[in-house]
């Protein structure tokens, strides 16, 4: 007879494959039981660590608390108060639910529970090594749990031999911390290292007032808003960094659906894109706030319950995109009027009243697909003679914003340095005193002092002088004009080929490139199915020149099979237009009178995105007296 080879694991070792999958680091550690005092009700909970969490690790809340009965149960896997029958995992309300946590750290680590409810004369003390129970008694305690594990993964060498570093275990229990003091803020938080204090957050009253306490007064002051914005079923809010303020190239970007940190490719997708014309492959500061019904969003996606999944996931991204583009067009950052800083982060801001919330407005039939950028260069667009003339045509009021001037025998300068220029108003615009005088924007009441180099305009605002470079404002003003009736010029005619490409693709591409033939139709392909998974693309979109067909029309399928949604054509288009408002605009070495100059800046006060051009470059930068000052080696100066 053959001897048998397949047998039943031990359960200690089951215990501990298990763990493997919940229990990366002391940091999940730290989540899976934050979570759980969290859905106990606790608002202090305090985390300890010793030797980045090896030696020890304890968590303590002041939540309802455990009977001795749940508290002995609560170690066994899959034993848990949050869910009791199959239909529970279509609407989960709750941080924790698949009961796996308590039961995975006890199957690696030396694992002390002290738990008592509120109203109890006695509490109760377990102990558990490996799995076993080794103690197990009545005890004193305050309300609530504590939680403490020892020795961290001894039983599992080669989970120990692959943790990092001290400082960088502790730097990713700090980040965990961090997080969800951001999502609860009405939490106390305090977190200690070897002894020492490394964060105490105190309960806050607003997410603005934790922001302050979590990211510091420096960056706290960059930071606005989200506009409030309710597409469909999803509802976005939080807070964003103004996009000339980034500390790093990777960012700060902390991302909850329902109070639930998650990691996902669709929100992060959208944030990407919604910024995708400031940071030039650096990270903004966004925290986001995402709240959809449950039954909308499945958190049974991993163990470690980072990753979800989304019903409409492309409704999830426009809500994103919209909610931080609306909020960047505002452009806060900059002053409406001298003297007066932009209100940073006001009380009110994060939950407006009802009839504060931002209209739904929709994207492009034809581009209501966003993400990735399919061609980063804008050198890379070929603008067609017909398309342009479409869009020129189309902007009856897009005329030259100032006349060639006529040589000067010396470069114009104003004769009273520092003194405010009378608005003059463009050829094309007609106001009457009294709006002249009215309320103006942030650029409109700069003091003009010169051009330099017949391309930068200098400034004062107060004590600080404005640098602005007139061809990337110009580009900016010309660009979101464009933009405007793009869509109704752009994608409503193909071109055809005289020789029609052939497109093989694999069965699953085929397959997609059938399912979205109205998404290809409606942007100005024609694709013809071949059979045997080719296809023959015989006209393509009228504004596209140059172009890989084949490799865009692929790189869109595997974007639709992987998100369900494809950008490749909404970037070509914004490069397009961004080459176009390029053309169109004042050049650098062009003489600008005080009128035209002028003209300009309300024209920059009127436009969104002020603070760049469509390729990114700044608009203007701002050197302060206290630069001055220091550049001089002067040690202060009276205002």
């Amino acid at each position: 007879m053959s001897e048998q080879v397949i047998h039943v694991l031990p359960k200690a070792l089951c215990d501990q494959l298990a763990a493997g999958e919940v229990l990366e680091r002391a940091s999940s550690a730290v989540k899976e039981l934050v979570e759980n005092a969290l859905d106990a009700g606790a608002d202090e909970i305090e985390i300890e660590l010793e030797e980045a969490g090896r030696k020890r690790l304890c968590v303590c809340d002041n939540g309802c608390g455990m009977s001795p009965e749940d508290a002995k149960v609560s170690i066994l896997r899959h034993a848990t108060s949050k869910i009791h029958r199959s239909e529970d995992l279509a609407s989960i309300s709750t941080m924790g639910f698949r009961g796996e946590a308590l039961a995975s750290m006890a199957a690696v680590s030396r694992l002390s529970l002290t738990t008592q409810r509120r109203g109890d004369a006695l509490g109760t003390y377990l102990h558990v090594e490996g799995s076993e129970v080794t103690e197990f008694r009545e005890t004193a305690a305050p309300a609530g749990t504590q939680i403490v594990l020892e020795d961290l993964f001894f039983n599992t060498p080669a989970r120990l031999k692959f943790l990092k570093t001290a400082a960088t275990e502790m730097r990713r229990v700090y980040e965990v911390v961090e997080s969800f003091a951001l999502a609860c803020h009405e939490v106390r938080w305090k977190l200690t290292f070897d002894g020492r204090v490394k964060c105490e957050f105190p309960k806050h009253r607003t997410l603005g007032d934790r922001a302050l306490a979590v990211f510091g007064r420096t960056l706290y002051e960059h930071l606005y808003p989200i506009t409030y914005t309710i597409l469909g079923d999803v509802t976005v809010d939080g807070l964003y960094c103004a996009p000339d303020f980034v500390q790093s190239s990777a960012g700060r970007i902390y991302t909850f659906v329902n109070r639930r940190i998650v990691r996902d490719k669709t929100i992060n997708g959208a944030i990407s894109q919604a910024y995708k014309e400031f940071l030039h492959g650096r990270q903004p500061c966004v925290v986001l706030f995402l709240t959809i019904p449950l039954d909308l969003v499945d958190v049974n996606v991993h163990p470690t319950k980072h990753e979800i999944r989304f019903q409409s996931p492309d409704v999830v991204f426009r809500a994103v995109y919209r909610a931080l583009r609306q909020s960047l067009e505002k452009t806060p950052w900059i002053r409406s009027e001298r003297g007066e800083e932009s209100a940073s982060l006001p009380e009110s801001a994060f939950r407006p009243p009802e009839d504060n919330l931002s209209r739904d407005y929709g994207l492009s039939d034809s581009f209501a697909y966003q993400g990735r950028r399919a061609s980063s260069e804008v050198g890379e667009c070929v603008v067609s003679r017909e398309t342009e003339r479409k869009v020129s045509e189309a902007l009856s009021f897009f005329d030259e914003l100032v006349a060639p001037p006529e040589a000067p025998s010396r470069p114009e300068v104003l004769t009273s340095v520092g003194t405010q220029v009378p608005l003059a108003l463009g050829p094309s615009v007609v106001r009457d005193a009294s709006e002249a005088s009215g309320s103006r924007g942030y650029f409109s009441n700069l003091t003009y002092i010169g051009q330099y180099a017949l391309t930068y305009l200098i400034c004062a605002d107060g004590d600080n002088l404005v640098l602005i470079d007139q061809h990337a404002a110009h580009e900016r003003i010309n660009y979101e004009r464009l933009k405007k009736v793009a869509d109704d010029v752009l994608p409503v005619s193909s071109q055809g080929l005289l020789f029609p490409l052939l497109l093989s693709l694999d069965g699953r591409l085929s397959d997609l490139l059938v399912e979205y033939q109205d998404f290809f139709e409606k942007i100005g392909f024609q694709i013809d199915d071949l059979g045997n998974h080719t296809h023959a693309i015989r006209a393509v979109p009228e504004s596209l020149v140059n172009y890989d067909y084949q490799a865009i029309v692929r790189d869109a399928l595997l974007d639709l099979g992987e998100s369900g949604r494809a950008t490749q054509f909404e970037d070509i288009r914004d490069n397009i237009l961004a080459t176009m408002a390029c053309h169109k605009s004042i050049r650098a070495g062009q003489k600008l009178s005080p009128s035209e100059v002028a003209e300009l800046f309300r024209l920059m006060d009127e436009t969104g995105f002020r603070s760049n051009c469509p390729h990114g470059r700044p608009v203007h930068f701002v050197i302060t007296r206290a630069e001055l000052e220091k550049r001089f080696l002067r040690t202060g100066f009276v205002k």
